[in-house]
């Protein structure tokens, strides 16, 4: 009977605490690879880094990359479930379902999702600007109206 084999999945999530600058700076260090390889990581597509490997294997390459802030989860490979949990933060709805959180950079829509808003022209000749000082309508542009009369008693004060 063989021995079940360990692939090490890495999605881009980050630990918190950690910047996306920080961990790919460390996972370009660690695997001796050039940054716009290390970019191709962060795509939020699952990737394998390694497979093949043992579950003690797996899960100190797993402790190796979370120390440098990349979580990575471990999937069995004979039946493609995970065999150990990522250590993200994760929400239980009241139907009892779990969400995780997304990596923190990105954008949430796809750009094939994206609606596309065309320009709108104004017209604006019409329009002019006057100095901010004065007042803001000329004499022509005010009503004739008398203000009200107002009372005011005559009071002493002492």
């Amino acid at each position: 009977m063989s021995q079940s084999t360990y692939s090490l999945v890495f999605r881009g999530d980050l630990v918190a605490g950690f910047t996306a600058a920080d961990v790919k700076a460390s996972m370009a260090r660690l695997f001796k690879s050039n940054p716009q390889a290390i970019e191709k990581l962060f795509s939020g597509r699952p990737l394998v880094l390694k497979k093949g490997v043992s579950l003690p294997q797996a899960q100190q390459f797993r402790a190796s990359l979370a120390k440098i802030g990349a979580q990575v989860s471990i999937r069995d490979e004979s039946g493609g479930a995970v065999a150990t949990e990522r250590a993200e933060p994760k929400t239980e709805t009241a139907a009892g379902a779990q969400w995780t959180l997304a990596p923190m950079e990105g954008n949430l829509v796809k750009e094939h999702e994206r609606k596309s808003v065309e320009a709108v022209s104004v017209e604006v000749e019409h329009l002019s600007l006057r100095a901010a000082e004065g007042q803001l309508l000329d004499e022509s542009e005010r009503k004739g109206e008398e203000p009200a009369p107002v009372s005011v008693p005559n009071w002493e004060l002492n």
